[in-house]
């Protein structure tokens, strides 16, 4: 995932530190396989979406952006950017 103006790495994640993750979209523990980092927090894949148009971000090979504290996919991201 990429998220400019956000020099962070995720913190290491062991497999006995899972259970404690908080999802920043849901609130809900992950005990998901996998999990996302973005904006500094961590997400279910199913929960990390655009703020426009509510595309799930989690996909494979799908990118995320950040623009003045939302999430957006590509497209939005370019729109935000061009206004």
């Amino acid at each position: 995932m990429v998220n400019p103006g956000s020099s962070s790495q995720p913190p290491p994640v062991t497999a006995g530190s899972l259970s404690w993750k908080r999802c920043a979209g849901c609130g809900g523990k992950i005990a998901d396989r996998f999990l996302l980092y973005a904006m500094d927090s961590y997400w279910h894949s199913r929960c990390l979406k655009c703020s426009c148009c509510q595309a799930q971000l989690g996909d494979i090979g799908t990118s995320c952006y950040t623009k003045s504290g939302m999430i957006l996919c590509r497209n939005d991201y370019i729109s935000a950017v061009r206004s």
